[in-house]
């Protein structure tokens, strides 16, 4: 009769959680790992940066556009895109107001946002001379915008204590960023419902 084949003893062992300590030194290897985080765009908001943030703006021209936009009935914060062809369109002409559109990044956080900063042009208001002075600014330095009530003005405030650059999307283009940020706001014909409501006609 043939030799029986010898099956191996195999028995499972468990491990005390506790256990992960025996490798003290691989656990401080491990701690000191540094995680970078990425933020994906998938929210885009078109706005003027808030005043408890710094921020930078991108300085590349392709992640800029001049562009005419007019305010909606949200207020200063509520851009509305207008298309070349309606530019010249008289419920528009009066309200339209020339900008850079800019790609921003708050700290802290990381949010990428789009800015509509106010092309200078001829104007005498002190507080779009503010803003732009303070996206210039941005390009290079982390950059705060906060309201100044008594001087009717922005404070424009530099740092030099944060020590990270801003981490810009690269999942997004720009024509990406543009999409998300003005979806429902693009004003291409007279029949938008925001500007049938300028003209006084009701749906």
């Amino acid at each position: 009769m043939p030799d029986e084949v010898k099956k191996p003893d195999i028995r499972l062992v468990q491990t005390a959680p506790e256990s992960v300590f025996d490798d003290i030194e691989e656990l401080r290897k491990t701690a000191t790992l540094k995680v970078s985080r990425r933020v994906v765009a998938v929210n885009v908001t078109v706005k003027r940066p808030s005043n408890n943030v710094f921020f930078r703006c991108n300085a590349k021209p392709d992640m800029t556009l001049d562009a005419s936009v007019i305010i909606g009935d949200g207020g200063s914060d509520d851009f509305y895109f207008v298309t070349p062809p309606m530019l010249n369109h008289p419920t528009m002409l009066p309200r339209l107001r020339k900008v850079t559109i800019a790609t921003v990044c708050s700290w802290p956080g990381g949010a990428i946002s789009l800015w509509p900063v106010p092309i200078l042009g001829e104007t005498r208001i002190t507080c779009w001379k503010s803003a732009r002075a303070a996206y210039d600014l941005s390009k290079e330095k982390w950059v705060q915008l906060c309201w100044n009530s008594d001087l009717r003005d922005y404070d424009v405030i530099v740092t030099d204590g944060i020590n990270t650059e801003p981490i810009w999307p690269t999942d997004r283009t720009f024509v990406d960023l543009l999409k998300l940020g003005f979806a429902d706001k693009i004003i291409d014909t007279p029949e938008h419902p925001y500007v049938k409501r300028l003209r006084g006609i009701a749906d």
